[in-house]
Formats: C-alpha cells, structure tokens, sequence
C-alpha cells in the first residue's frame, strides 16, 4: 500500500491523519445554529453523499510561526498559500501512485477533534501539539485499496482554561465557553460587502486579524521576523497602486482579490495614518466609487483631516 505519510512529508506538510469517512454531525450542529459563515452551506452534511467512491479522509498540517510584528498581516495567510500549493503537489504525487484523490472543502478542525486529535478552544480554532493554533490545515478525500478505521491513542483532553484573553482582544465573535458569532469575526468575515462602519474603526490588519492567538496562553512563544518581501508587496499604498499579482503570489489569488485584499487595503491606509494614499484612493473614488463607496468615503475623509 501507497505510504500516504511518506507523501504528504515530501509535499511538504509536517503530518498528517488519514480518518474515515464519517457525518460531521456536531459541525453540522453549529451550522444550523447560525455559528460559521453562509459560505458553509453548499458542503453536505455527510461527504459519502458528495464523494461516494472515497473511503479516507486525509488531513494534513502545515505548521507556521507567527512574525515579531503581525500589524500588517498575519503570518497564517502566508502559510495557507503554502499549504495550498503543498495540497496541489501531493494530488499530483498521490496519481501517480494510481490513488484516486481530489482536494475536498470539509471542516477539518472539527472531524480531527471529534476522533481525539487536538482540542477545541474557546476562539474556534484547534489546538493541537506542538504547535499550539498555528497551523494551516488542508484535506483530500481518497480511495485507498483497504478501508480506513481509525483508534483514538488517546482520550481527548480539554486544553482550553478559558481564561477570556482571546475574549478581552476579539472584535466581538468569541463569546465565551466556545459561543461565536461569525459576524464578528474579522478573519471570516471582512469580506463583507461593504465593510461595517466599526469594524473598519478597529481593522488592525490586512485579511483579518489573528489577535485570539498571539494572547493564548498555550500557544508557543516563538517568532520570526517579517519578511522584507511581505512588508514591501502587501503595504497598503503598494496595494492601492496596483501590486495585487504580487500580493496574490504571497497569499493566493483568491486572498488577493479585490473584494477582500483592495478593500482592506483603503481602509488600513487610513488607520495607519498613510497619507501618501490620498491620490490613490482619490483616484479609486473615479473608478471604483460605486464598488467601495462606504471604505473609500471613510478612508478619505479621515485622512483628509490629517
């Protein structure tokens, strides 16, 4: 049999677990009561139904460390991209092993914590050892020659003391005893259309900040500095003048597009005081007016104070 493991290590993911295919019924739980995001709709409750030929769920990790200084993006979206392209080469490597595989959009989190693999936490992320919440993860359905039957090594342990330090530095999702409001999530939400008057008074960060994070008290300590190539590509005013291609080489093209990344951007501007913005988002406000009215008003006028 194909070693699967040895693979996913050569595409570059740290490790992986392949799961049966099971209902995600408590995830679909939360969705119906209103937790994630209305992009979650389209997955069905049970995978059998969307992928009938696969018997394996393969769920892979790609740990990141966070930078020094993450007050102009978060060290997860870099990391994701990467786990992307990771995912794209071990489909490829998984064909040629004549293993039939195809990248699949399920709740990873909450099937590797339903067979005991990490901890739940209060901010809606996993925990799992050793790299805490920092990690990215991505999954393939697959059709392997034998059944996959999984044995939880151990019983699940709950990590989250919650103390209410992801709670204090939240917009206003985390609620507490793993209670969320996606609505008031940056990270999933900013997409939004248009932003929200007060979300963009508090927006810290491009796409959305990972603050529940940085204050976990059980997260590793470490950091690397931020990339010269991340602060020169994803500088707002860079942004604003047209770098998106470039940004979308760091953190994907979806990330880059100009719903969530240019949006973003005209607001951040403002909140850090950038003033050489002004002629660009003058110029956004000629062609792009209509599309982000609400963020090109607030921008402008804040920094037209200065």
């Amino acid at each position: 049999m194909t070693d699967v493991f040895a693979l996913l290590k050569n595409a570059g993911f740290a490790e992986g677990f392949l799961l049966p295919v099971a209902p995600y019924t408590n995830w679909t739980r939360h969705r119906n009561d209103g937790v994630f995001h209305p992009n979650t709709s389209p997955l069905v409750d049970d995978p059998k139904e969307a992928y009938p030929w696969a018997n394996a769920i393969l769920i892979c990790v790609m740990p990141y460390t966070p930078y020094d200084d993450e007050t102009l993006v978060a060290s997860y979206y870099p990391a994701s991209n990467r786990a992307y392209h990771a995912m794209k080469r071990l489909l490829a490597m998984l064909k040629e092993q004549g293993i039939r595989a195809e990248r699949a959009e399920t709740p990873y989190r909450e099937q590797l914590a339903a067979y005991g693999v990490g901890s739940r936490m209060d901010n809606q992320l996993l925990y799992l050892e050793p790299y805490g919440t920092y990690f990215n993860l991505q999954g393939a359905m697959l059709s392997l020659p034998e059944p996959v039957s999984y044995t939880q090594q151990c019983e699940p342990v709950e990590v989250c003391n919650h103390c209410g330090l992801c709670k204090t530095v939240c917009f206003g999702a985390i609620k507490g005893d793993y209670a969320f409001e996606w609505k008031r999530c940056v990270h999933t939400y900013l997409e939004g259309d248009p932003m929200p008057y007060d979300a963009m008074k508090w927006l810290p960060s491009l796409l959305g900040c990972m603050r529940c994070q940085a204050v976990c008290p059980k997260n590793p300590q470490k950091t690397v500095p931020i990339p010269d190539e991340i602060i020169h590509t994803l500088d707002p005013v860079a942004i604003l003048r047209g770098n998106r291609k470039a940004a979308g080489e760091l953190i994907g093209k979806n990330l880059a597009g100009p719903n969530r990344l240019l949006r973003q951007a005209i607001v951040l501007a403002a909140n850090r005081n950038r003033v050489d913005a002004l002629p660009y988002l003058l110029k956004l406000k000629e062609t792009e007016g209509e599309r982000f009215s609400a963020e090109l008003d607030y921008a402008i006028s804040l920094l037209q104070k200065r």
